[in-house]
C-alpha cells in the first residue's frame, strides 16, 4: 500500500476514535450504535464486582443467548484461564439441549439469560426450559433496559444488567454482555478492561508495529472479497467471533467481506488470488487478545466504511424471522415437503456434490448444519471434501448459530453463492423445542428461496 493511501487509513481511524459518523454513509442506526469505541470499562467491571460479589456457592455457569450476546463470552471462557465450568447454549437443538441438561443436572447452576433486545426466540426457549427444570437454581439476566425481559427479571427480584444501549450485539465483548459472563466463569475480567483501556490510546502505534499487514487487508476496490483465517485449536472460537464480526456488518448490499475459518491445505489454492484479501493465522491474535479483538471492531468499522455499508444494522435478518413464525404456526409440518430425506451421510455428501456440480456462477458455498455440536467433526470433513472434489471456497455454521452471525451476508451479500442446509433428525424429543428447531430450518430455507439464493435442503433420518 502506498504512503499517501496509508495516510489515509490513518486519518480514517483517527476519525473513527473521536466518533465522527461523516465516516460513514449517512444512516439514522450509525451514532446511537458506536458507544463501543470509548466505553469505561473499568466503571462497568466495578459495576458487575458489586452485583456478583456475594452470588455465593455454585458449580457451573450456563449462558443461554444468542450471536452477540454469546460469541465474545465463549472466546474470554475459552481461551482465558477460569474456574469454573461454563455451558455456552446458543442453539436450541434438543440433543445440545439434553447434553447441557444432563452435564449440570444435581448440581449448583448460575444460569445467565442474555439478550439485548429481550425477544430473542431462541434465548425465550432456553430460558423457559431450564426455568421450568431447574427451578431452584439462579437466574441472571443481561437485557437493554426496559425490555420485557429487563420488567419480568425486575417483577421477579433477580439480577438484572442493563448494559449501554448504544452498543450493537457483536460490538459488545467489553459491556456486560462478554464480561458478566466470563467473570461468573472466573476470568480475570480486570486485565481485560486494562487491555481494552490502553489499545484505546496506543491503537494506531500498536497496528503499525504489530499488524501491518492491517493496510492491505483494508484495501478494498470491489464489492466482494474472502478474508482466510487459520484456525489452529480452541482459538476456532475466536474464528466464529470474527465471522460474526465481519460477516454481519458488511454482509449488505449485494457487498461484504466472507472470513473463511479453515485448516485444511486445500483452502491454500484459493490464497493470492485476486479476491482474497489475505490469510491470517488465529494464533496470532491470542496474546493480549482483548486489545486485538478492539483492533478488529476498527478494522470492521472502517473496512464498511470503504465498502459504503453501515456496519450496524442488519437488514435482512427480519425476514427470516417472519418467515419462521408463520411456519411455526403452522399445526403439522411435514419435513417432506421441504427436504429431500437421506438415510445415511454418504448418501448426503454424494448428492450435496451432485446438487453442487450442476451450479454456474458460484463465488462459494455454504453449509447450514441443524444438528447438536457433536457433528464438528464431520462437517469439517463434509466440507473438505466439496473443496477437493470441486475447488471452490466452502464455509459452514451450526443451525440456529449462523442466523445470528453470517447469515446476514448469505441474504445480503452477494448472489453468486450455492447453499446446502441440512437437518439431522433429533434423537430427544421436547415437542415444542424441536418445532421451533425444525421451523427455523424451515423458514430459512424459505426465506433463501424467497431471495432467489441457490438453495437444497436435506433431512437426515437418524432413527428407524
Amino acid at each position: 500500500m502506498g504512503q499517501l493511501i496509508k495516510n489515509k487509513v490513518i486519518e480514517d481511524i483517527k476519525r473513527i476514535i473521536r466518533k465522527d459518523i461523516s465516516v460513514w454513509i449517512e444512516d439514522e442506526e450509525i451514532d446511537n450504535r458506536i458507544d463501543w469505541i470509548d466505553l469505561d470499562s473499568k466503571k462497568i467491571v466495578n459495576g458487575i464486582k458489586e452485583k456478583l460479589g456475594n452470588i455465593g456457592n455454585f458449580d457451573n455457569v450456563v449462558l443461554l443467548g444468542m450471536g452477540g450476546s454469546s460469541l465474545a463470552p465463549l472466546v474470554f471462557t475459552t481461551l482465558f484461564p477460569k474456574n469454573k465450568d461454563i455451558f455456552v447454549l446458543d442453539t436450541i437443538n434438543p440433543d445440545q439441549i439434553k447434553f447441557v441438561h444432563n452435564k449440570i443436572y444435581g448440581q449448583r447452576n448460575i444460569f445467565i439469560v442474555s439478550s439485548k433486545s429481550g425477544t430473542t426466540l431462541e434465548t425465550k426457549i432456553l430460558y423457559n426450559y431450564f426455568k421450568e427444570n431447574f427451578k431452584d437454581d439462579t437466574f441472571i439476566f443481561i437485557t437493554d433496559y426496559s425490555t420485557l425481559l429487563d420488567k419480568e427479571a425486575k417483577e421477579n427480584n433477580s439480577i438484572v444488567f442493563n448494559p449501554n444501549p448504544n452498543v450493537g450485539g457483536r460490538y459488545s465483548a467489553f459491556t456486560e454482555f462478554g464480561l458478566v459472563p466470563a467473570f461468573l466463569a472466573g476470568v480475570n475480567i480486570e486485565k481485560i478492561s486494562q487491555q481494552y483501556e490502553e489499545i484505546k490510546e496506543t491503537l494506531i502505534d500498536f497496528i503499525e508495529k504489530n499488524f501491518p499487514e492491517f493496510f492491505d487487508i483494508i484495501n478494498v476496490e470491489k464489492e466482494f472479497y474472502y478474508l482466510f483465517f487459520k484456525y489452529n485449536s480452541n482459538d476456532f472460537v475466536l474464528g466464529l467471533w470474527l465471522e460474526q464480526l465481519i460477516a454481519e456488518s458488511t454482509g449488505k448490499n449485494g457487498k461484504g467481506i466472507l472470513p473463511v475459518i479453515f485448516n485444511h491445505q486445500s483452502f491454500n489454492s484459493f490464497i493470492n488470488k485476486h479476491e482474497c484479501l489475505g490469510s491470517l493465522d488465529l494464533q496470532k491474535f491470542t496474546q493480549d487478545l482483548p486489545k486485538w479483538m478492539y483492533v478488529w471492531f476498527i478494522y470492521t468499522a472502517l473496512i464498511s466504511s470503504y465498502l459504503q455499508v453501515n456496519p450496524f444494522n442488519q437488514p435482512d435478518v427480519q425476514l427470516s424471522k417472519d418467515v419462521t413464525n408463520q411456519v411455526m404456526s403452522k399445526d403439522d409440518l411435514k419435513v417432506e415437503e421441504y427436504y429431500e430425506i437421506i438415510d445415511n451421510f454418504e448418501n448426503l455428501i454424494y448428492n450435496s456434490l451432485e446438487y453442487l456440480r450442476n451450479i454456474d456462477d458460484c463465488r462459494y458455498v455454504a453449509i447450514q448444519f441443524y444438528s447438536s455440536y457433536d457433528y464438528f467433526d464431520f462437517v469439517e470433513g463434509f466440507r473438505n471434501k466439496i473443496v477437493e472434489n470441486l475447488n471452490k471456497v466452502v464455509v459452514w455454521g451450526f443451525g440456529p448459530r449462523y442466523l445470528h452471525s453470517i447469515g446476514q451476508l448469505y441474504k445480503g451479500g452477494i448472489r453468486e453463492a450455492a447453499f446446502i442446509q441440512v437437518v439431522v433428525e433429533p434423537q430427544n424429543t421436547m415437542s415444542n423445542i424441536n418445532k421451533a428447531f425444525i421451523s427455523q430450518a424451515i423458514g430459512d430455507l424459505l426465506t433463501m428461496k424467497k431471495l432467489e439464493r441457490k438453495i437444497k435442503g436435506f433431512y437426515v433420518k437418524t432413527k428407524n
